[in-house]
């Protein structure tokens, strides 16, 4: 999808934000009961207007997005599909759960997330959630992995041995 959205929409870069920021938000497009395109969170409208005014463009290029969204089969198959995914690891120390973050030597190396996974289970703790940056959408990917219980630090050496793990830090 990232191959076909940079190549269709390299002469437009506003659009090209657009469609980007509505991915890395999960905010679906489709049309409504009257055939408009519209933005989605779940089932909350977003404004055209919200998106254009926190990428700082012009609300009609939103518009123009939607609409060649809904017409283009590939693009509106992907954009009416996307859901949000709430991020607990920013609040999961409150609740009394565990939060590292892993910071990999190359998003694209496999086998991170399972090498991180196989340490925490081999010691007992569950994982609640697992979300992962898309290097496509993020300069600096990571991974966030939300736990049952706190991390113990004596753990760090290990999960840090995983192949292609640059750092790993407990929140």
């Amino acid at each position: 999808m990232w191959t076909y959205i940079k190549e269709n929409f390299k002469k437009y870069p506003s659009q090209q934000k657009v469609l980007i920021k509505l991915a890395s938000l999960g905010l679906m497009v489709q049309k409504d009961f009257e055939g408009v395109p519209r933005i989605y969170c779940g089932d909350v409208e977003v404004k055209a207007s919200a998106v254009a005014e926190a990428l700082d463009i012009d609300r009609r290029a939103v518009l123009e997005v939607l609409n060649k969204i809904v017409s283009d089969p590939e693009l509106s198959s992907f954009y009416s599909n996307l859901r949000p995914v709430p991020d607990f690891g920013r609040v999961s120390t409150k609740l009394g759960m565990g939060v590292i973050q892993i910071v990999p030597t190359s998003a694209r190396k496999t086998g991170i997330i399972s090498g991180i996974s196989q340490i925490i289970a081999k010691h007992d703790i569950s994982i609640r959630q697992v979300i992962v940056d898309d290097p496509e959408l993020v300069d600096d990917p990571k991974a966030t992995i939300v736990t049952d219980g706190p991390i113990p630090p004596s753990l760090l050496p290990e999960l840090r041995a995983v192949p292609g793990v640059d750092a790993v830090v407990i929140l």
